[in-house]
């Protein structure tokens, strides 16, 4: 499935690019903010060894940041980005826990190649490695009866680096420019190597671009 993705992703880059909006060698700058729909994948995970699978929804966040762009031909450009990212998942109340949320406080470093479909549109893929800054999760646990006790707890079984695939839309209205893209978690985003769960984020930013001479 990632190959496919990755093929199909190479296939519009080529056959899709025309003109950019900025011209040869010049540089931008795009500060943005904006908001991350984010889950994981459900784990393969049962309570009490049962029939209850434990299913994981999404959370909305923050996401904020700059990008740094350069103009690399007449269709093509080249963006690095630093963003702050809220990221994790609600956990869909079962037998053993409800009210749950897993908050993850990522640094991504969005690598990506910018392909302009039109002067103000354009269609981005790339590379992303994130670096956890910082991980909670928030749960009541069951404790029998009619007793739930809440769990707060910092020291989490998250891995503090992941790798994705974004790929996405950006749109430009003026000086605002606004994207839109999807980040496929690409490793396991726990240290348990049994159980596989993966990122994925789907992001929305408004920001405003400057050129730098």
């Amino acid at each position: 499935m990632k190959k496919i993705l990755f093929t199909l992703a190479v296939v519009a880059l080529s056959t899709l690019c025309c003109s950019a909006q900025e011209e040869i060698g010049v540089w931008t700058l795009t500060p943005k903010v904006g908001l991350n729909i984010a889950r994981m994948t459900n784990p393969d995970i049962y309570i009490d060894a049962g029939d209850e699978k434990i299913e994981y929804g999404g959370k909305v966040s923050l996401a904020a940041g700059v990008e740094a762009e350069y103009q690399w031909t007449s269709r093509m450009a080249l963006a690095a980005e630093l963003l702050y990212s809220n990221q994790g998942y609600s956990l869909k109340d079962n037998s053993a826990f409800r009210d749950g949320t897993a908050t993850l406080h990522c640094l991504n470093v969005p690598l990506t190649l910018k392909c302009y479909l039109a002067p103000n549109l354009a269609f981005r893929v790339g590379l992303q490695p994130g670096f956890a800054l910082g991980s909670r999760i928030e749960e009541d646990a069951h404790m029998g009866g009619d007793n739930w006790a809440h769990i707060s707890n910092t020291n989490t079984w998250f891995r503090t680096f992941d790798l994705s695939f974004p790929m996405g839309l950006s749109f430009n209205i003026g000086a605002f420019e606004i994207d839109a893209r999807y980040n496929l978690g690409l490793v396991n985003a726990t240290e348990i190597e049994a159980v596989k769960i993966y990122n994925r984020v789907l992001q929305l930013t408004i920001g405003y671009r400057f050129s730098l001479y």
